[in-house]
């Protein structure tokens, strides 16, 4: 790239980081003009966008992706901080011209983080041909150690908040459980399982004391497993020791996991659930072939009831099937190359020339949707049993009405003075007062919870014409609610998606009453200590991992780094945690729990990236 253009760039950085600074209203606390700051700006553009142009250069499809990488991280960064100021202190400019500057903003400082995401393209290990296949025996052994090591690293974890965590939803499901009275709120399943644990340790033991720590014994065992299946299916690939280790080291000292452990929350379950099939996929796209005989029983089983654990997971795998089927059919329609390899297997069914010569067989990405189908299948014949079995009621309208209410309180406590007494009376017969004051950019529970879910039943065509009316009206409200409420899917600079219950929940009546028995209390206290404010106050750097959106943004880049690569196989497991991760775009609020098993599944993930065949 020649000066000229370096200078350019260099003088365009400044320019637009001047300017957004304005926008955000820190000219007062920023003096970037007249400081070092910009001429540090102008100096360090100048030097890396040549670097960044001699990367795209070479590489030009590693060099696009790896800017267009920086580029999002940066503007979404910029936007998300902007946000935050605006909610919490103001003086923030957000309308069409200021996200646009945003935008541009980011392109031009996207110089000097691009060479970073390049760098992470270069990532690789590779298989050597003298790598001898670990035997069954050697797996099982790996695999019985691994469970025993989180298992008994976990236990002091589980003294400290002894016997457990009564807390989340588990108040109601006990509720339906001890009455019979069951509601599909709530997966049937685990309110079965939750349930059915602890009276059963209550019989064994004596007491309900007893029964929860029955309960977080069994859900420990039940996790840990799960992560020992991963470590050992990453033996049985022959990663590298280091990243053996350091995924072991991961699923033992990362606080939320055991603390998570003795939650009586449904997502335990299935976030380990979630983390077993995500290995088996990803066993399958290494190995470039469906199971078959008992492995391929395994999987559905393991699948079907992973969906059961959680509502939202069948819009999921579906979401990952109909991909593979679009895939599948633009791969038919597609002339073969006339050769064969794991991405391409029906190509042997023509000659050279293009012409079919034998029936086409079918694909590997066929093959795996048409798995999948079956598991959606299965996964709803089993709602459909337990529903009918129990006698369950329907479950509430108010959880597919999280964002509509989110955007109808944050549109009323900004501009309750500006709408029509008309619209505000039908707004409270929907959503009390009390509710709609009560809103928090980060969960929409406050409001949901005052919801008349009788009324809008009677009258859903007036609630859809007042939403889409005001809507209309204030369209920066509307799209504002959902920035901030699912805020801890993209925006890296930390929000409240750490947030993990440390405290018992009250008891639904007397009879069945718990209460915080710690053996290890100065170790509750260190776990009690990993909250939003200590961890964003006391950790620089290392506070990322804590929050869900690095998480994300992992699988986001593993996405991109497979198809720099041209590992198309693989954006099936990025696929199946991707369409996971969709599903809570609309849901009440994004915390660590809803995305437990992205979390463990992710240095998996990168690991089965990143190999390479010798």
């Amino acid at each position: 790239m020649k000066t000229v253009y370096k200078i350019l760039l260099a003088a365009a950085s400044v320019f637009f980081v001047s300017g957004l600074i304005r926008i955000c209203g820190l000219s007062d606390y920023i003096y970037f003009n007249k400081s070092f700051l910009s001429a540090a700006l102008f100096l360090l553009t100048v030097f890396l966008s040549g670097r960044t142009w001699k990367e795209i250069s070479r590489n030009k499809r590693w060099g696009i992706t790896a800017f267009f990488l920086s580029w999002l991280l940066i503007f979404t960064e910029i936007l998300g901080g902007s946000l935050r100021l605006l909610e919490n202190q103001g003086g923030v400019v957000i309308t069409a011209g200021s996200i646009l500057w945003m935008f541009v903003c980011a392109f031009f400082l996207s110089w000097l983080l691009e060479p970073a995401f390049f760098g992470l393209l270069n990532l690789c290990w590779r298989l050597e041909k003298t790598s001898g296949v670990r035997s069954g025996k050697e797996l099982k052994g790996i695999f019985l150690l691994s469970w025993l090591v989180l298992f008994a690293g976990w236990i002091p974890c589980f003294l400290a908040f002894y016997p457990g965590l009564y807390c989340y939803d588990m108040i109601w499901q006990w509720s339906m459980f001890d009455s019979g009275m069951y509601s599909t709120h709530h997966p049937l399943i685990h309110t079965l399982f939750a349930g059915g644990i602890i009276e059963l340790g209550k019989t064994l033991g004596g007491s309900y004391q007893a029964g929860l720590a029955l309960h977080s014994l069994v859900q420990m065992g039940i996790l840990t497993g799960c992560m020992a299946f991963a470590l050992r299916w990453l033996a049985k690939c022959r990663a590298p020791r280091i990243l053996w280790l350091g995924t072991g080291s991961f699923y033992l000292f990362f606080p939320f996991f055991p603390v998570s452990s003795i939650s009586t929350t449904k997502d335990i379950i299935f976030g380990g659930l979630m983390l077993a099939v995500f290995v088996c996929l990803c066993d399958m796209v290494m190995e470039k072939r469906i199971y078959r005989g008992w492995k391929l029983g395994a999987f559905l089983f393991a699948a079907v009831l992973m969906g059961l654990f959680r509502n939202n997971a069948v819009y999921g795998l579906a979401f990952l099937a109909v991909c593979l089927f679009a895939a599948a059919g633009i791969g038919r329609l597609q002339k073969p190359s006339g050769h064969e390899n794991g991405n391409d297997q029906y190509a042997a069914g023509f000659s050279r020339d293009g012409r079919r010569t034998a029936r086409r067989p079918m694909t590997f990405t066929a093959q795996m949707a048409i798995l999948l189908s079956v598991v959606i299948l299965g996964i709803q014949g089993g709602f459909w049993g337990l529903e009918k079995g129990l006698h369950a009621q329907k479950g509430s309208v108010a959880e597919m009405l999280s964002m509509p209410v989110q955007q109808l309180a944050r549109t009323y406590v900004y501009h309750q003075d500006d709408i029509s007494m008309e619209d505000k009376t039908l707004l409270f017969s929907y959503l009390p007062e009390e509710n709609l004051n009560g809103y928090k950019y980060y969960v929409s529970d406050p409001v949901k919870a005052g919801l008349n879910q009788e009324y809008l039943e009677e009258n859903t065509g007036d609630f859809v014409k007042l939403w889409a009316g005001l809507g209309l009206q204030y369209p920066k409200e509307y799209l504002l609610a959902p920035l901030y409420n699912m805020m801890g899917l993209w925006y890296l600079g930390g929000d409240s998606s750490c947030y993990v219950e440390y405290e018992m929940s009250e008891p639904f009546d007397e009879e069945h009453a718990v209460e915080t028995r710690s053996i290890l209390p100065g170790l509750r206290e260190v776990y009690c200590w990993f909250t939003d404010e200590n961890l964003q106050e006391n950790l620089p750097g290392l506070s990322i991992f804590f929050y869900t959106s690095f998480y994300v943004w992992a699988v986001l880049t593993a996405a991109f780094f497979a198809l720099a690569r041209r590992k198309y196989l693989h954006q099936i497991p990025v696929l199946f945690l991707g369409g996971y991760i969709l599903t809570l775009v609309l849901g009440p609020c994004v915390t660590v729990r809803y995305l437990l098993g992205v979390i463990m599944a992710v240095p998996v993930l990168w690991i089965c990236v990143t190999r390479e065949e010798a």
